[in-house]
């Protein structure tokens, strides 16, 4: 089976040179296709890095925001597979045989569990809850893979979210009662959003934000709210 992995990006030169790095490898040994879905708003060199690597696809999104990026990306894509990544999120060295065993045990959908680039005991507790399911479980940093089928028949990411597509599209599996899984071997997550503000302050935004999402608030309003309280590179 072809995994398609797709990456949308935004300035992300640093941590998309490292992802395409590790990816062009594992391209060498599997069937894997490789699609990185530039924002237009794009003002570092991230077309130059991709122009370094022989093995992927760079194309121009017509229209940013991550979710417009990322179904751009799939109309791309020749993999029965789609997995989405985030340029500052690295995959775990078995991804392939962890994905495609998934699906072929029956599952149609999937993440994976996460760690932090840093062990601290309060972040090491964030990524504990990662193992399990659970309402807050899901987000794209969890690394949302999805079969071509069921992506279509979930008619993609919901492009009026500017912010919240992943848990919004998680939703929509659970819903509509697709089998998923959440993957044991752990993605590595960036922890630069908590040493640019603090462990209690990203937790205390996230999940206000969350409730005000889970109670139906457009997302253009969650996004003014959340790039207002936290200090990120978004």
């Amino acid at each position: 089976m072809k995994i398609s992995v797709i990456i949308p990006v935004y300035n992300e030169q640093e941590n998309l040179a490292k992802r395409l790095s590790f990816l062009c490898k594992q391209a060498n040994k599997i069937p894997l296709e490789i699609i990185v879905s530039n924002s237009p708003e794009t003002f570092d060199e991230t077309p130059k890095v991709c122009e370094i690597f022989s093995n992927i696809r760079f194309i121009s999104s017509p229209k940013k925001g991550r979710a417009t990026q990322m179904n751009f990306g799939t109309k791309h894509a020749t993999g029965e597979i789609f997995l989405f990544l985030h340029a500052d999120v690295g995959l775990p060295n078995n991804f392939y045989e962890e994905v495609t065993n998934a699906i072929k045990n029956g599952f149609k959908a999937g993440f994976f569990a996460y760690k932090f680039d840093r062990e601290t005991p309060l972040l090491n507790l964030n990524s504990s809850f990662t193992k399990n399911d659970g309402i807050f479980a899901g987000g794209g940093d969890q690394c949302q893979f999805f079969t071509k089928e069921i992506f279509e028949k979930l008619n993609g990411y919901n492009e009026e979210y500017c912010i919240m597509e992943d848990f919004e599209m998680i939703d929509n599996v659970r819903k509509m009662k697709i089998p998923y899984t959440i993957i044991q071997s752990k993605a590595t997550v960036s922890a630069r959003k908590y040493d640019q503000n603090s462990w209690l302050k990203v937790n205390l935004i996230n999940g206000y934000v969350f409730l005000k999402y889970k109670f139906g608030v457009h997302p253009t309003k969650l996004r003014k709210t959340y790039k207002s309280l936290l200090r990120e590179k978004v």
